[in-house]
């Protein structure tokens, strides 16, 4: 990384460079307890999708809304639920497994919209309560991860990814798509499309006239474009071309910047005043926000004492303005770059983004429902019948205290049960 330009945060690790990071998930973080032990105590270890589960006596978050549901009764057969509704009336079927809720809460598991998956990686998104994520840089590995999860052959999170990063000399990363010459980019997107990715990502060097080439592919191809915004390109131009979602930030910090730096540098001098016309101006143009908060917490630790609360403090306000003129905001890590822990580090961001002024429910919504209504996936995200089963099982309320949502005892994915 340089002062001078974002942080290259778009790592695509392949198989071949794969790590095993030491992740801590606070599940096991001391709750409320029934007699001497706590509630998951009793709770079976784990059950297969193909048995019935039912979450009995539990409430529900369901995150259409704010409500809390008291005293519910979720049954879930397949995969999907079946029914959810007062326990008092629950029929429960004579084979399901059983977790007795004894005041606990339920609420959908959690959506990572910007990791950069390793299979060494997938069990600490589970433990963490992540059903599903989005993948920011697509290779030949993570193909073949979507298709072992998706046939139930290797256990892990639901894998939506978009393509290899498509930008200019040098290449910063492997697998990189380069273009020399804005006639390459047809033949470069439609090749993304053939191989199956729904998302063409954008990265830092394209030049102003290779960016319009890709967005004109992309479009052509029925593709979103995501990513970063390209140093050479201007805010306002990429929400004129209709980029779907802008991860970090980019091309923002540019924008407010006094002296027009970008990256972390360029929340150090930001100009407060720009923010509200430019999240007005994000909100009118549909983009999603995907603002990575945690992970810079950690790269302004780089900087010193005063540049470092700037950087923190001002991309916290930005993201408010965001929130405010009611642009759409997504929760992602950028996990699987060495910076913050895979899974664990959402609840970093949930925290951020409460920090930033959303509310618990706001914060837990850019994870579920809103993640979900970006990928198109309208049976996850939330809790009502005929949903996806992926659901957790926490000690806490999340709408009150979003940390709740960290204290996990359990989880359905899929339809089976393990405990945490």
């Amino acid at each position: 990384m340089t002062s001078s330009g974002p942080w290259p945060a778009c790592l695509p690790r392949l198989v071949t460079t794969l790590i095993t990071l030491a992740v801590t998930t606070g599940a096991t973080a001391c709750g409320p307890s029934l007699g001497n032990e706590p509630a998951s105590a009793n709770d079976p270890a784990s059950s297969p999708a193909s048995t019935p589960v039912a979450l009995a006596g539990v409430r529900v978050v369901t995150m259409t809304s704010t409500a809390v549901l008291e005293d519910q009764t979720i049954v879930v057969r397949d995969g999907a639920i079946a029914s959810m509704g007062p326990s008092s009336t629950a029929q429960l079927p004579a084979d399901a497994v059983v977790i007795h809720g004894n005041g606990r809460y339920v609420m959908p598991a959690l959506i990572d919209m910007h990791v950069h998956l390793a299979t060494a990686d997938l069990d600490a998104y589970l433990d963490a309560g992540i059903g599903t994520v989005r993948n920011m840089w697509g290779h030949a590995a993570i193909a073949t991860m979507q298709r072992e999860v998706a046939a139930g052959t290797r256990v892990g999170p639901t894998i939506v990814s978009a393509s290899p990063g498509i930008d200019s000399p040098p290449a910063q990363w492997p697998a990189t798509q380069l273009v020399t010459d804005p006639a390459q980019v047809r033949g470069i997107v439609q090749a993304q499309k053939d191989a199956g990715w729904p998302y063409i990502k954008v990265y830092t060097r394209l030049s102003p006239a290779s960016f319009d080439s890709v967005m004109a592919a992309a479009r052509s191809v029925g593709l979103l474009a995501i990513g970063h915004v390209p140093l050479a390109v201007d805010i306002g131009h990429a929400l004129d071309e209709g980029m779907k979602s802008i991860e970090h930030l980019t091309g923002y910090d540019r924008a407010v910047s006094r002296t027009g730096r970008g990256g972390t540098v360029g929340w150090v001098d930001a100009d407060v005043s720009r923010f509200p016309a430019l999240a007005t101006r994000s909100a009118q143009a549909g983009v999603w926000n995907c603002p990575t908060l945690a992970i810079y917490v950690e790269l302004a630790k780089q900087h010193s004492g005063a540049d470092r609360e700037a950087i923190v403090r001002n991309r916290r306000l930005f993201v408010r303005e965001l929130s405010r003129a009611g642009a759409r905001i997504l929760l992602g890590t950028d996990a699987g770059i060495d910076v913050v822990a895979p899974g664990s580090s959402i609840h970093d961001e949930l925290r951020e983004l409460v920090a930033a002024g959303l509310s618990p429910f706001d914060a837990l919504r850019a994870g579920t429902t809103s993640a979900a209504e970006f990928l198109g996936l309208p049976d996850v995200g939330r809790i009502v019948v005929g949903a996806r089963a992926d659901l957790l099982v926490v000690r806490g309320n999340p709408l009150a205290d979003v940390s709740q949502a960290s204290r996990i005892d359990g989880m359905v994915t899929r339809g089976a049960w393990r405990r945490q």
